[in-house]
């Protein structure tokens, strides 16, 4: 008797997630996910103004655009560099005998480490040009 109650609440189960399925499709989540974007984010710093500041040729909208988009980018290099450098020397060196694993990590390496030596670069050469311009 138990085997036959356990089977109909695992019926009583699958017919539930099916119900769940049909509701939360991807549609659905994307659209309320817009949505609710859309209410509770505010416009950008980018989107108040215009970039010249409404003064004609003022260049202060565009230097605060370029200083974030820098700063977005030279932590991502940091950040990204680092975790996978990381990681690729995790799987290299735990790869074993698995010669396509230890490939895998040696090209991750490789890659974080290019990362690395981009982030670097990329701040010496904007200090560069930032003593070049004054």
């Amino acid at each position: 008797m138990t085997s036959t109650k356990t089977h109909s609440d695992l019926d009583m189960y699958r017919r539930r997630l099916r119900r769940l399925r049909r509701v939360l499709d991807f549609e659905t989540v994307f659209i309320t996910a817009f949505l609710s974007l859309v209410v509770f984010v505010g416009p950008a710093a980018a989107q108040a103004s215009g970039p010249t500041g409404g003064s004609g040729g003022a260049v202060t909208g565009w230097e605060t655009i370029l200083t974030n988009l820098y700063d977005v980018v030279y932590t991502t290099l940091q950040y990204a560099g680092l975790t996978v450098l990381v990681l690729g020397l995790i799987v290299w060196l735990t790869a074993r005998r698995n010669s396509q694993r230890s490939e895998t990590g040696m090209k991750l390496t490789m890659g974080g480490g290019a990362m690395v030596v981009a982030y670097f670069g990329l701040g010496a050469i904007v200090s560069l040009l930032e003593f070049i311009a004054g």
